[in-house]
């Protein structure tokens, strides 16, 4: 577990290379998640759940948008994963989609405390 907390950061602030698959993942998706969650606030659903990859794919392209996001990272985990970026992407809007109203309640709980 601790393996992949480093090497999540590998290359900005650590030296630690994902190894098993459950890293790379990891590594992929740390910066593909920010851009995707910034896509779907953009959207009249504000929702992940109604996002398709090619809305990801163009948003991925112009660089201006979600611009601390770093493409060049999540082009590395994919090919670290032996993923095309597609790919990456579908199956990243699934987990975040299957997880989307959870992490909306728990949200809601947390700013009402």
């Amino acid at each position: 577990m601790v393996h992949a907390i480093c090497s999540h950061g590998y290359g900005i602030c650590s030296n630690i290379q994902p190894e098993h698959e459950m890293e790379k993942i990891l590594f992929a998706t740390d910066e593909l998640t920010g851009l995707i969650w910034a896509a779907a606030k953009m959207r009249p659903s504000k929702s992940t759940k109604d996002m398709e990859a090619s809305s990801v794919k163009k948003k991925f392209k112009d660089k201006k948008f979600a611009a601390g996001c770093s493409r060049e990272i999540i082009t590395k985990g994919a090919e670290m994963l032996g993923w095309e970026l597609n790919e990456l992407f579908e199956t990243t809007i699934l987990a975040m989609r299957e997880g989307e109203d959870k992490v909306e309640e728990e949200m809601s709980n947390h700013t009402k405390s």
